[in-house]
């Protein structure tokens, strides 16, 4: 026996070190091929770490433009160009990291700064960073800074427990009735949603047949980025913001600064617990995917009930696109809002139209609109004929 384990433990030794050997001709092959001047380059390109290692530490630049746009660093450039003294002394900033994170923004291309080291906005930042801009879509970062980034953390108990990371939907809690009962994260929530939906709703306005209807009601409307952006584009249309009452001041503040009241209201209520306006169009932006296949259903079947014939629904999310190998924001938001909800997902454009059509809608149309975004809408059966005084039941005309 003794014979038998010194001649296992030779073996053993020996197999060890043929694969030690092995390992450290590999490692000197992959090192000279690095550092080559022909084939290094390539290979470091596309066969390195690099670009896994970005990845893995892209929290480091997302903390710093989170960051910048929380203190209002845009902002305040957009009064013009400052130095970094000037710029210390308007945000509160410490001199030791102050020069450094400048010019972080400044590699970032988020910021410009002159040869008399002045710093100054580039075209992109002063038009969707400055918060005095109807374009500021810096409320998502606002509230990613301040909700999600934290949020993120839980990925790791999400995974193992099925459960959300969101205070919010903590034991018998419900996400939205305690967060809109709760005025300053309410505000900050929805100006984040227009934060996501501006750029989506720019589009849908123009990539929807919009002249063919004269109403429309956007169910679940935050701030009003799409009815905004739909009036604003076709001046024949009046529409309506459907959502919780403790929505309404911040919609209405948000229209009236386009001057848009007189063709845009707000209709108050839970459109779980209620019909949904009467209108032509009726459109959900970022609401199926923070729900189940159940009410997903439900809502189909409320706005079907909602429009006349000829009338369309209108579904929006980042949904995931078959086929495409470039879903990689659309996963990242499904993950998100299963960490915000209990029952959300991020559906396919493929479920999302046998959705509609389950629900009696035909001619299925699915378009591609920005980022993971993309709209699926149908028409109910028959022809359109003027709906509009049922519009002026849900919200009468100021005049």
């Amino acid at each position: 026996m003794a014979q038998l384990s010194t001649l296992l433990d030779e073996t053993s030794t020996y197999l060890a070190r043929g694969l030690d050997g092995r390992r450290e001709r590999r490692e000197r092959l992959m090192m000279r091929a690095f550092q080559s001047r022909v084939v290094g380059p390539v290979l470091r390109r596309f066969g390195g770490p690099q670009h896994i290692v970005e990845m893995g530490m892209a929290f480091w630049s997302s903390r710093l433009v989170l960051t910048a746009v929380e203190c209002g660093v845009f902002t305040e450039l957009a009064k013009g160009p400052h130095s970094q003294e000037e710029l210390m002394d308007a945000l509160g900033w410490h001199r030791r990291a102050a020069g450094t994170a400048l010019d972080g923004l400044v590699a970032a291309g988020l910021l410009r700064r002159d040869k008399r080291g002045r710093y100054r906005n580039t075209a992109r930042s002063a038009m969707f960073l400055d918060r005095t801009k109807p374009s500021y879509a810096g409320g998502l970062m606002e509230l990613s800074s301040k909700r999600l980034y934290g949020l993120w953390s839980g990925l790791g108990d999400m995974l193992r427990t099925g459960d959300p990371a969101a205070d919010e939907e903590r034991g018998e809690n419900e996400f939205f009735s305690t967060l809109y009962r709760d005025p300053v994260a309410l505000r900050e929530f929805l100006a984040g949603m227009t934060g996501i939906s501006t750029g989506e709703a720019t589009l849908l306005a123009a990539r929807f047949p919009w002249k063919r209807f004269r109403t429309f009601a956007d169910i679940g409307s935050a701030q009003g980025a799409l009815p905004v952006r739909v009036a604003l584009t076709h001046r024949h249309l009046r529409g309506v913001g459907f959502d919780f009452p403790a929505v309404r001041p911040i919609f209405e503040e948000y229209v009236s600064s386009f001057r848009l009241e007189g063709r845009v209201g707000f209709v108050e209520g839970d459109f779980l617990e209620v019909p949904l306006p009467n209108a032509d169009v009726v459109s959900f932006g970022h609401v199926f995917h923070g729900r189940n296949q159940a009410i997903r259903r439900e809502l189909v079947a409320k706005a079907y009930a909602a429009v006349p014939r000829g009338g369309a629904v209108i579904v929006y999310d980042a949904m995931i696109r078959p086929g495409r190998s470039s879903n990689y924001l659309s996963l990242l938001s499904s993950l998100n809002i299963m960490l915000e909800s209990r029952e959300g997902y991020e559906s396919s454009t493929a479920e999302c139209a046998e959705l509609l059509r389950g629900g009696g809608f035909e001619h299925i149309k699915v378009r591609h609109l920005i980022g993971p975004t993309s709209a699926v809408f149908g028409f109910k059966p028959g022809r359109l004929r003027d709906h509009s005084t049922d519009l002026e039941a849900a919200w009468p005309s100021s005049g």
